[in-house]
């Protein structure tokens, strides 16, 4: 467990008007041929017919399994699944050996269903979403379109925290639906094992690139969405700057080879550092390749964000490629200081929430609370308890769409119970309950 503190989330219903904020920004890149993005759900719009609601329950209890391991479950037919492919699950649990992660059934590497997540442990109490008439009416029955649904995606050096979770990219600039780069220089390694950087390069192999995305538009009539354009020089070696514009208008995934210069077609784990689709961008590493490629943010060109890090508009409107290319070989760049800094992508679900306090107190990760120190557990789980343990935060709940996308459910963590209470490392029994509204 790091140190990190994180403030409290804001009100359920400023969430839900988040939310209704993305819709409108999805459906205006729809209208200028853009794409609603990878890390979103987008299936079933439309509110619920009369008799769906939260008419059915399930219960699901487990032994949380060794470090790596996974659990899936069916809500629909209350059962758990054994088989974690296709659609015939809803919720994933993967181990971290004492602790676990919450995953729906939706858009990542390692799942083909149409599920997604409206709520996580920190947006809603149970007891608020008990007041909810069904997965797409809330407590004031106003309609949450299926779009709010969000799907699990990618994270990386490349995904940000805008409305389109884009690093590289803005969007709606001055009022209108396009997309505008803001020429942030992206470090991209082809081995996150060596911090190889100027100031310490350990491996002569290792190459490591900058990276600029300098444009969104092109194609035939040069103002087709979908067309990112990019420069780079290779800073183990002091190259000379090279650019493309890659065709990822298509919504499949473009594998670019920095190294040679091509596009690659059959991508494996040594032939393509960086990929695209439309506006998304995942480097071969982690959760997206097989390869070691990892990236680190090096420098954002000035002038482009206000001090609470929101855009500028008039620098995105009256800035250009020339303008900001001495960014690419700046001497202020940021290196990483050491292997870990590097960013391998990863994936990320809306249930898995930043947690909340800071070590040695008790951290909040909204399902469960984590007591590092003996006393602190003992307080909540009895005399007996040792410390690095985790306790049940019941009165925190979610709302996700199955794997099928046409049922919804109301979740929460209800026990964690240890089989010794005096050794954290002993045997670990979830139990989550369900309120279900099955497909009609």
């Amino acid at each position: 467990m790091t140190d990190r503190t994180f403030s409290r989330s804001t009100t359920a219903r400023n969430t839900l008007l988040q939310y209704g904020a993305l819709l409108l920004l999805a459906a205006g890149l729809a209208a200028c041929g853009g794409s609603s993005s990878s890390h979103r759900g987008g299936n079933n719009d439309g509110p619920p017919t009369d008799d769906t609601a939260f008419t059915d329950t399930a219960s699901w209890t487990f032994q949380l399994p060794g470090n790596g391991g996974q659990l899936c479950f069916d809500f629909d037919t209350n059962t758990q699944v054994d088989d974690c492919t296709g659609t015939g699950w809803d919720v994933r649990v993967r181990s971290g050996g004492r602790s676990a992660t919450f995953w729906t059934n939706s858009g990542t590497t390692h799942a083909a269903g149409q599920g997604g997540a409206f709520a996580g442990p920190f947006d809603y109490s149970w007891s608020a979403l008990q007041d909810w008439q069904s997965g797409l009416t809330d407590g004031d029955g106003t309609t949450i379109p299926a779009n709010l649904y969000v799907a699990d995606g990618t994270s990386g050096v490349f995904v940000g925290d805008n409305g389109i979770q884009a690093a590289a990219f803005e969007y709606g600039i001055g009022g209108g639906h396009q997309l505008f780069p803001n020429y942030r220089v992206f470090l991209i390694t082809t081995d996150s094992t060596d911090a190889s950087n100027e100031s310490n390069e350990s491996n002569g192999s290792t190459r490591v690139f900058a990276v600029q995305i300098t444009g969104y538009y092109g194609g035939p009539s040069g103002t087709a969405s979908g067309y990112p354009s990019l420069r780079w020089i290779e800073r183990t070696d002091g190259a000379s700057v090279q650019q493309e514009t890659i065709n990822a208008s298509g919504g499949e995934w473009i594998h670019y080879d920095l190294v040679n210069q091509t596009v690659v077609d059959a991508p494996n784990a040594s032939n393509w550092q960086i990929a695209f689709n439309r506006y998304n961008i995942k480097l071969n590493g982690g959760e997206s390749g097989d390869g070691t490629v990892a990236g680190y943010l090096g420098k954002t060109p000035a002038g482009f964000y206000d001090s609470e890090g929101q855009p500028i508009a008039s620098a995105f409107l009256n800035s250009s490629p020339a303008a900001t290319l001495a960014d690419l070989t700046a001497a202020d760049m940021a290196t990483p200081a050491n292997a870990h800094a590097w960013v391998s992508d990863g994936t990320q679900s809306r249930l898995n929430a930043a947690y909340r306090g800071s070590h040695p107190a008790p951290l909040d990760f909204g399902w469960y609370t984590y007591y590092s120190q003996a006393a602190d557990a003992q307080a909540v789980l009895g005399p007996d308890a040792a410390g690095h343990m985790l306790a049940a935060n019941p009165e925190n709940g979610g709302m996700i769409r199955s794997g099928t996308g046409d049922s919804y459910a109301r979740l929460h963590v209800t026990n964690i119970q240890y089989a010794d209470i005096s050794d954290n490392s002993s045997a670990q029994t979830w139990t989550i309950e369900f309120d279900v509204q099955p497909a009609h």
